[in-house]
This record gives C-alpha cells, structure tokens and sequence, in this order.
C-alpha cells in the first residue's frame, strides 16, 4: 500500500473524550479501574514508585465510535475485518446545521451541501454536521435524518465512510432499519457522535480516523482527527 503524501496547516480533533461516569446508559458506558502492582514485591518497580494497570470495560458504543456492517447485518464483517485504506482519505463535510430539527432530509437539501462541499467522489469519506451538541439541548428530541432515497444517492457514487455528529441517522419508527442496511450492505461503516465540526474552516478535509483491529464486535471507539490547508 503507497502511503499518501500531503500537506496540512492545521489538525482539528473530531472525537470526544470518554470520561467515567456511573449514570452512562450500558449501551454507551466506559469505566475504567486502575489497579496498583507495587505491593507485588516480584513486580514492583525500585523504592515503591507509581506502577499501575488499568482495567477497562466499555461499550462499543461509547463516544466517538464507528459501527461495523455487523451492527445490523447477521455474520455482516466486524471492526477489526474492515480494511484500514477505509478510515483515511479526503472527507467532504456537509453542512446541514441549519435543517429542521427531527425531520427527514430530502434528496434536494443534501443535493445543495454535497454542491456546497464540492461534489462527492468515488472513495470519498462525508462526514454530516446537523448540529447536534449545539441544538439538542434546546429543541429537543431526535435529530435530522436523512431519507433513505437521499441516502441511497449520497452513497451511490461510491462513498467509503459516513460519519455524523448525531447518535444515529435511522428513520425514527423504523423497524427495518433501512438507513443502516443502505450502508452495510455495500460495506460503508458509519461513524456516529462526531465532535467540534462546526471548528473545521473549509468543507474538503484529510480525515484519518484508524479504530483498534478489534474483531468480534460491531463498534468500537475511535480516534478522528481532521487534517486541513493545502491537502494532496
């Protein structure tokens, strides 16, 4: 594989860091327990100093994450099968921040931010910014969600990667979660609960956004950094 080459000014990290609290919902829980080895005299380090290890229990759906196709598709691929050429590249940032809050996004509007953007390419990554942690606590509710024919014409030339700074993108009440199956069946995994987008200056960025090869689960947090100025 050609590592690519390019040239960036400024980086803006779109995750959001996990913190530890007893009242998260288990679907999107992270604990962590540090435990000190220094009174285990066979492996303590010399004159007693700091020597921890910290045991961790998460949902793969804490933060920041990224659902594989095994999240709604029995025997679909999990994370870690899930080629690594598919979490960096050009992302086309769509700006739909200004929609009606919970209610569907028709085909037109997401026309007009993917022209605002610059189009969208083959092997594109497109993250969706709706506005989520400036809106959600005022007008409550679910967030906008793309149709699934507005979906199906974002993917169809050939997307890599869709993420959102939303908890999810299906049509409330659907029991057939067609938004998901548009994704995972072509492979694209999708990454949810995107931060700070509203930071980016410009709508074409370099996104690397690499998740732990862990294999046997259908999401796992991730790290997702945005590279811009003069990108190639």
């Amino acid at each position: 594989m050609t590592a690519p080459t390019f040239h960036y000014s400024r980086i803006v990290d779109l995750s959001r860091p996990l913190v530890p609290s007893e009242e998260q919902h288990p679907w999107v829980r992270y604990e962590a327990q540090i435990d000190s080895i220094v009174s285990d005299p066979e492996t303590a380090p010399a004159s007693g100093r700091w020597y921890v290890v910290t045991q961790i229990g998460m949902s793969g759906h804490a933060g920041t994450h990224v659902e594989a196709p095994l999240h709604a598709v029995e025997n679909g691929a999990a994370v870690g099968e899930l080629p690594v050429e598919q979490f960096f590249g050009e992302a086309a940032i769509l700006d739909l921040s200004n929609v009606p809050w919970s209610m569907p996004v028709e085909r037109l509007r997401l026309e007009e931010a993917a022209a605002q953007a610059g189009g969208i390419q083959a092997g594109d990554i497109v993250f969706i910014y709706f506005g989520w942690d400036r809106r959600a606590a005022t007008e409550g509710g679910g967030p906008p969600y793309p149709t699934p024919d507005a979906l199906e014409w974002l993917v169809d030339p050939g997307i890599k990667l869709l993420g959102i700074d939303s908890p999810g993108l299906e049509v409330p009440g659907s029991r057939e979660l067609i938004n998901h199956h548009i994704l995972f069946d072509r492979g694209i995994p999708l990454i949810e609960s995107l931060a700070h987008l509203e930071d980016l200056r410009e709508n074409r960025v370099y996104v690397f956004a690499q998740p732990l090869p862990v294999l046997g689960t259908d999401a796992i947090p991730l790290r997702v950094l945005a590279f811009e100025g003069n990108v190639s």
